[in-house]
C-alpha cells in the first residue's frame, strides 16, 4: 500500500496524492456498500472514487463545502491508473477493518516523509499527552482552533470516554484554514463515531477572531512562529489582553487567542516552540509577565528533541486555567501563584533514526503527575515518588519564576533532571544544529544578565 502511495506521488503532488489515500482507506475502513462499487470499479477510477465518497455524505454532514474527492488534481492517464492500483492494494491490507489504527498510520507516514512548517499533522504520542494534560471531562466543551487533522479532538473524546461513564464523550469542534485539512479532520472523527463540529467553512482562527463558544477546554498545535500571522491588521485587538503580539512570531497571538476562547473556569494546552519560553524579545517577556501575574498559567512541559518530523527547534506545552481554585474541571488542590514545571526532555524512545516518540506510559506518568498536583479524579494512583518528583518535576511560586525574569524554561527550575535518568548533561546540545546551539547560548547569557540585574535591584 506505501509502495502504492509513493506511486501516486511521482505523478502528483504528495498532498494530494495523500488526500486521495486518506479517502481510500476512509472507504475501505466504512466497507459495506461504500467499499464494494469502488473495488469493483469499470473505467477510470477517480470518477468512481468522487462517486463513492458523494455518498459518505460528509462533505453535507461537516459542511466541507467540496464536492470532488481529489478537488482540481485531474487524475489521468498514468495517475489514474496509479490510483486504481492504490485502491486494489488498500483492499488487500488485512488490518484495513480496523479503520483507526489504518488512518493513523497514513497520517504518521504522511507527516514524517512530507511535514514542514504547519503542514503535518500532530503526532500520536503528543496528541494523547495533550489530551491527557487537559482532561476532559464528558459533557465539556472542547476547541481546537488549528484542528489539522482532528488529531487532538479525538484524543479529548477517548479521554472523555475512558474517564466517565458509558459511553459519554466530550463535545468536539475545531476550525482550519485548510479546506483539505478539514476533510481529513471529517474522516478522522467519522472513523471514532465522533459527530463534531468543524464549522461552517475553512477560516483563519487570528483573523477569524474568537468564537464565542466559550470552551471548557482548548487544544492547540499551532504552526511554530508563524511570521504572516496578520499583525498589522489586528494592530489593538481586544484578544490581546496581555499585550500586543510581535509581528515576527504568532507564538503569543495564539496564546491570546486561546484564552479568549475559555469559558470563566476554562483550562487549555497549547504547543509551543522553547524559544516563546525564554525569548527577550520586549514583547514576548512582558506578556509572559502578565500571564505568570495574572495566574493563567498552570504548567509548563519541556518535551524531547526529536518528536517531530519537519524539525530539530525543541518544544514545549503550556497548560493554562482561567481559575486555579477548587472545582470540578480543575481539582481539588487550590495551586493559586504557582505553575508546575516538567522537565521530559528524556523520556522518549527512538522510533527510528530520526525520529524519537513518547511511549505510552511516559505520556501517562507525566498526566498523573498534573492530576495528582491540581487533585483531579484521575490523579489518585500517582507511583511517583518524593524522591523522583524533586529530581524532574517542581511546582514553583510566583516569586521564583520573577527572580527568573519571567523565563518560562522548566530547566531553570528543575536542576537535577540529568541526573534523574542518567543522561548526560551535554544530551540535548547533540540534538540540536550548531546554530540552535549558538542562539540558545546567547539566550542563556541573557537570563544570566537579567537574574543579576534583578539581583542588583533588590540590594
Amino acid at each position: 500500500m506505501w509502495r502504492a502511495i509513493d506511486a501516486l506521488c511521482e505523478m502528483v503532488a504528495p498532498e494530494d496524492a495523500y488526500q486521495v489515500a486518506f479517502q481510500v482507506i476512509f472507504l475501505r475502513s466504512s466497507g459495506g456498500t461504500l467499499w464494494s462499487p469502488l473495488v469493483r470499479h469499470f473505467g477510470p477510477a477517480e470518477p468512481a472514487l468522487n462517486m463513492a465518497w458523494a455518498n459518505t455524505r460528509l462533505d453535507s454532514v461537516f459542511r466541507l463545502g467540496v464536492r470532488r474527492s481529489a478537488g482540481a488534481v485531474g487524475l489521468f492517464g498514468e495517475a489514474d491508473r496509479r490510483l486504481a492500483a492504490l485502491i486494489v492494494e488498500v483492499d488487500r491490507v488485512e488490518s484495513a477493518g480496523r479503520p483507526v489504527g489504518l488512518f493513523d498510520a497514513c497520517l504518521d507516514r504522511y507527516s514524517h516523509r512530507f511535514g514542514q512548517d504547519g503542514n503535518y499533522y500532530t503526532p500520536r504520542g503528543i496528541a494523547r499527552l495533550v489530551a491527557g494534560l487537559a482532561g476532559p471531562r464528558a459533557g465539556e466543551r472542547v476547541l481546537d482552533p488549528v484542528c489539522g487533522s482532528g488529531r487532538l479532538l479525538v484524543e479529548a473524546a477517548r479521554w472523555a470516554r475512558r474517564q466517565g461513564a458509558g459511553n459519554d464523550v466530550a463535545v468536539v469542534c475545531g476550525r482550519d484554514i485548510s479546506t483539505e485539512a478539514r476533510r481529513v479532520a471529517a474522516m478522522n472523527l467519522t472513523l471514532n463515531s465522533l459527530p463534531g463540529d468543524l464549522g461552517t467553512s475553512a477560516v483563519d482562527s487570528l483573523r477569524g477572531g474568537s468564537t464565542g463558544l466559550a470552551a471548557d477546554v482548548v487544544l492547540a498545535n499551532p504552526p511554530f512562529k508563524m511570521p504572516g500571522w496578520g499583525h498589522d491588521e489586528l494592530v489593538g485587538d481586544p484578544r490581546w489582553s496581555f499585550g500586543q503580539p510581535p509581528k515576527g512570531s504568532a507564538n503569543f497571538a495564539w496564546v491570546q487567542h486561546i484564552l479568549s476562547e475559555l469559558s470563566p473556569r476554562g483550562r487549555a494546552v497549547v504547543l509551543l516552540a522553547d524559544g516563546a519560553a525564554r525569548s527577550t524579545r520586549g514583547e514576548e517577556k512582558q506578556i509572559r509577565q502578565r500571564m505568570v501575574e495574572t495566574d493563567v498559567l498552570a504548567g509548563v512541559v519541556a518535551l524531547p528533541a526529536g518528536l517531530f518530523p519537519h524539525t530539530r527547534i525543541g518544544a514545549s506545552l503550556w497548560f493554562l486555567s482561567k481559575d486555579k481554585t477548587p472545582h470540578i474541571g480543575w481539582g481539588r488542590n487550590a495551586r493559586l501563584g504557582e505553575v508546575l514545571f516538567v522537565d521530559a526532555r528524556r523520556l522518549a524512545k527512538r522510533a527510528d533514526r530520526s525520529r524519537r516518540q513518547l511511549a505510552d506510559e511516559e505520556v501517562t506518568r507525566i498526566c498523573r503527575i498534573f492530576a495528582a498536583w491540581r487533585g483531579a479524579d484521575n490523579g489518585d494512583a500517582v507511583s511517583d515518588g518524593p524522591q523522583e518528583e524533586a529530581s524532574w518535576w517542581r511546582s514553583v511560586r510566583r516569586e521564583e519564576i520573577e527572580a527568573y525574569g519571567y523565563d518560562l524554561t522548566p530547566g531553570n527550575y528543575v536542576r537535577s533532571s540529568a541526573g534523574a535518568t542518567g543522561s548526560s548533561p551535554d544530551h540535548d546540545v547533540a540534538e540540536r544544529s550548531p546554530k540552535e546551539e549558538l542562539y540558545g547560548r546567547f539566550e542563556k547569557a541573557a537570563r544570566i544578565n537579567e537574574r543579576l540585574r534583578s539581583v542588583l535591584r533588590e540590594t
